[in-house]
């Protein structure tokens, strides 16, 4: 196909295949869908266009230099890789990789090397877990680098993980959840927020989005498509979640819902179910995340399998799910064996 002359018009050959992309100088890259000059096609160039002409597209400060960090982001931006993922799953990597771009983006990609790495990791030595997110995001754009052509190697490969205890997130024991039950009654929006992250256990980015039109089977289900993995799920209702449901009078647009009446971002939703932990008297550090975390240990201390934990949760590794199951079994069996020798000295 002969070149396709339009102003700021580039494209990018992966694996045999030509993509095109409205790429102005200062604004992020827009994929241009379909076949090239097909009306799909040119529809959203020009729209990519008068965004940029207006404005109202959220320009990048500075000007992009060929081969720096700000230059690799906007091509990761509109790979098929970062495209093809989820919603969810493309805002958190873009809180990310905007710190990098803010910090380093004029730097050169090919100057990176594996000291500098682990010197920037070595500042979030006292967060490990934020040292962890940080490798992850920068080897994840330095293996896209490598696969642009942007340079010859990943830098990140001889740069090991910081150990973190446990995952980051405060698994909720049976106290902390009767501490925060006593907190609030049943009728109250705190505790109708635990309790659909608790005996669902699923992420706050799906709890804050279930309403009546989610429960099937004639009342005896939540039906849900995760927003993170696109997992479609089919969860029993307990019949303690289905007790506090029976008092919830309202259902639009979610069950739970702000002063205002409205729906809850994911952020908004954190911040307001942090200040009921503090309120209940938990520590900083207890969140919803903590309750999914409460929700697979006490489906392992019932008995449930990995596979059955999974199928409720919609943990897509099995490894995660596998610890509950194994402290679990650890705790009855170290329990059996006391009990046995306390037998046999009878």
């Amino acid at each position: 196909m002969a070149k396709i002359d339009l102003p700021y018009l580039k494209s990018y050959k992966v694996a045999g295949r030509t993509y095109y992309y409205f790429n102005r100088r200062g604004f992020p890259a827009a994929k241009l869908p379909g076949d090239p000059l097909s009306p799909a096609w040119l529809a959203a160039y020009n729209a990519a266009k008068d965004a940029s002409n207006k404005g109202t597209s959220q320009p990048v400060r500075g000007k992009v230099v060929e081969g720096s960090f700000a230059d690799l982001i906007a091509r990761y931006y509109a790979s098929p890789k970062f495209l093809n993922l989820s919603k969810l799953t493309q805002q958190g990597y873009r809180n990310e990789i905007e710190k990098l771009r803010k910090a380093h983006g004029h730097e050169s990609v090919v100057d990176l090397d594996w000291e500098t790495v682990e010197a920037l990791m070595a500042k979030k030595a006292d967060t490990p877990g934020a040292a962890n997110k940080l490798l992850r995001t920068v080897r994840m754009l330095m293996k896209y680098a490598v696969k642009c052509k942007m340079r010859d190697f990943d830098p990140t490969a001889g740069v090991d993980k910081l150990k973190v205890p446990g995952d980051g997130f405060i698994a909720w024991t049976d106290d902390d959840i009767a501490k925060f039950e006593a907190a609030f009654p049943i009728g109250s929006k705190p505790r109708l927020a635990m309790a659909l992250a608790l005996y669902t256990g699923q992420r706050r980015s799906d709890v804050i989005l279930m309403s009546r039109k989610h429960i099937v089977r004639n009342g005896t289900a939540i039906e849900l498509v995760q927003e993170k993995t696109g997992t479609s799920l089919e969860v029993p209702i307990h019949p303690d979640l289905a007790e506090i449901l029976s008092h919830v009078t309202h259902d639009i647009p979610a069950f739970i819902v702000t002063d205002k009446g409205k729906a809850y971002s994911r952020a908004g939703f954190g911040n307001w179910f942090g200040d009921m932990c503090r309120r209940a008297g938990l520590p900083k550090g207890y969140n919803a995340h903590g309750l999914r975390k409460a929700a697979a240990r006490r489906l392992a201390e019932a008995g449930c399998t990995a596979n059955e934990i999974m199928s409720i949760t919609g943990h897509k590794d099995i490894s995660e799910v596998e610890r509950y199951t194994r402290s679990a079994a650890q705790i009855k069996m170290a329990a059996s064996g006391m009990a046995k020798l306390g037998s046999a000295k009878r």
